[in-house]
């Protein structure tokens, strides 16, 4: 028969873990508002391990979530670049929208913080990409065009970003389980 005091506990154990993937997935979702928050998600991984001695995840697990991370901004680095790239943009087009995208955001998060940042991200990606293509040959129809897709490389590369973030949260957060 368990005693008040280690059902207390167990509730407490339970209660600390249901809060903590809480805030790791929350973390998490902040990508789609180009903030860290795969970083952050692992950094609660690891204070939630070293409150439990790191007996409960394990650095390797946490070696596999940053790793999982590491290879997430690779892709979101070269995804959008290379998208645009394949539908045929040139090098204006690419620089323009890559380069864009970030000053879109630094722009939208001044104007509406969190919402601005994702759309001055897509429209800079967009109106970078149109200003590079549109600075080399001239002509608008194919610098829209290459605009489009640079907005789609831009979602495509935080859509994998994202869901490489989120396999590293839903890994450590198995192997966190209480009593595991």
């Amino acid at each position: 028969m368990e005693t008040i005091a280690g059902a207390a506990a167990s509730i407490g154990q339970w209660t600390g873990y249901v809060v903590w993937v809480l805030l790791t997935v929350a973390a998490c979702a902040t990508i789609l508002i180009s903030l860290p928050g795969g970083w952050v998600a692992l950094g609660l991984a690891v204070l939630y391990d070293l409150f439990y001695g790191f007996g409960s995840i394990g650095w390797q697990h946490l070696a596999i979530f940053a790793g999982l991370l590491v290879v997430a901004e690779a892709i979101e680095a070269v995804l959008g670049t290379l998208y645009v790239a394949k539908k045929g943009a040139t090098t204006y087009g690419m620089v323009g929208g890559f380069v864009g995208g970030i000053l879109g955001a630094i722009a939208g998060s001044n104007l509406m913080p969190l919402v601005g940042t994702v759309l001055g991200g897509f429209a800079g990606a967009f109106g970078g990409a149109v200003a590079g293509e549109y600075y080399r040959d001239k002509q608008l129809e194919p610098s829209v065009r290459i605009g489009l897709h640079a907005t789609i490389g831009k979602m495509l590369a935080v859509g994998v970003k994202f869901g490489l973030a989120a396999m590293g949260v839903a890994w450590v957060a198995v192997q966190g389980v209480p009593g595991r």
